[in-house]
């Protein structure tokens, strides 16, 4: 929506902070399978995240509108045919690579999984100052969004548009600003949208 104020830098790394955020809270899977349906055969390895057509399609519209495509591929324990952009993400491969330095026992309960996402959210993040203070709140405003895609915003996506916040030294009350007009946003369209299909 407002990612015509980015320049082409800021919207490439805009991209990689909401696929980190659009998985960050998805099912795991091993080899396939959930947790529940865990065997002595499973190749615990295999560990890739469940994310739904929702969130492909939400990365593809802001590619879209980025005007940027994603790169880069990695071999995936997902069948040929689930292979997405999530799966081509360098994020979404260090997130898998962090996860699994969890004992399963551990690795999904949410202070693990919000462990594993700050620590790839803080390397994307690194040595990254805007260049005007626009450009922060710009992306943390579109990450909101993309948040906002269900209807609400899980506590794992939550602590990670915290820490972007804390990173950009952004006031409390301009998080809350974009916050209550994100869910506004997010709400009228909502709404359009069901009286469009009505």
């Amino acid at each position: 929506m407002l990612m015509k104020l980015l320049s082409d830098e800021d919207k490439k790394h805009l991209l990689e902070l909401a696929k980190l955020l659009a998985v960050s809270d998805k099912p795991l899977l091993w080899d396939g399978k959930t947790s529940n349906e865990l065997t002595s055969g499973t190749n615990i390895d295999a560990l890739s995240i469940q994310e739904g057509e929702q969130e492909r399609e939400l990365i593809a519209d802001l590619e879209i509108s980025a005007g940027v495509k994603s790169t880069g591929f990695y071999g995936s324990a997902m069948a040929p045919s689930m292979l997405s952009i999530f799966s081509r993400s360098d994020v979404c491969r260090r997130l898998i690579e962090n996860l699994k330095t969890y004992p399963i026992s551990q690795v999904e309960k949410p202070e693990s999984r919000v462990e594993a996402a700050t620590s790839v959210l803080r390397k994307l993040l690194k040595d990254r100052a805007a260049k005007v203070p626009t450009t922060p709140k710009v992306i943390l405003f579109e990450l909101l969004l993309v948040a906002l895609r269900d209807g609400h915003i899980s506590s794992i996506e939550f602590a990670l548009l915290k820490e972007y916040q804390i990173h950009h030294q952004l006031d409390e009350y301009i998080f809350n600003d974009l916050l209550d007009r994100a869910k506004v946003l997010n709400q009228e369209v909502s709404k359009t949208i069901a009286i469009i299909l009505e």
